[in-house]
């Protein structure tokens, strides 16, 4: 289903990549991200090959997200998540294909979780 050379996130829809599905619909999947920022950290990516957010209804998309997360919630049973975006390159988008981030967070997974996600990404932790 999706339409683009070379992007990784195409390579796994297309069956030619290995990834761990968490759920998968016609027009959505969700997979275990291969270099996690925290243990269970998961991407809900349409199969549309889209980079933006202004190139994607994504109003369609928040039933598929809020399956995602359930799924994440019951099988990991984490504490809290962080889920949301980074739209292109500047603002740290790595693969140019649109994807949500969900990553579970648990109890003492960082000394101070201020600032959200930044506390489990070793770089990031002063904030």
């Amino acid at each position: 289903m999706s339409d683009s050379n070379e992007c990784v996130f195409c390579e796994i829809i297309d069956g030619i990549r290995d990834a761990t599905v968490l759920v998968e619909t016609n027009e959505c999947i969700c997979v275990l991200d291969k270099y996690p920022v925290n243990k269970e950290h998961a991407l809900a990516l349409p199969k549309a090959h889209v980079q933006h957010l202004n190139e994607f209804d994504t109003l369609s998309f928040y039933p598929f997200l809020e399956r995602a997360i359930t799924r994440v919630r019951q099988q990991y049973q984490p504490d809290g998540l962080n889920v949301g975006i980074n739209d292109g390159s500047v603002a740290g988008q790595t693969i140019p294909h649109l994807h949500w981030h969900i990553i579970p967070r648990y109890n003492g997974d960082t000394k101070d979780p201020t600032g959200g996600v930044r506390g489990v990404i070793p770089s990031e932790r002063t904030y």
